[in-house]
């Protein structure tokens, strides 16, 4: 089991409309993401936030549609 790895954040910078924006990127390696006990879902959406001085990442929990 991997628990750790490297890595590193990466800037993209895009242009739309005359507009720039830039998205920063977090690069997980492959040793992290192909090991069984890796807990995201490899399509899913993800919910990131920001708990202390750590950055939270966790599956998207299902919401229920309303009838």
């Amino acid at each position: 089991m991997v628990k750790e790895a490297s890595t590193k954040l990466y800037t993209l910078n895009k242009k739309l409309g005359g507009k720039r924006y830039s998205a920063i990127m977090l690069y997980l390696p492959s040793k992290i993401v192909n090991d069984s006990a890796f807990p995201l879902k490899k399509k899913g959406r993800l919910v990131v936030r920001i708990v202390s001085d750590k950055l939270v990442v966790e599956n998207e929990k299902k919401r229920r549609k309303k009838h």
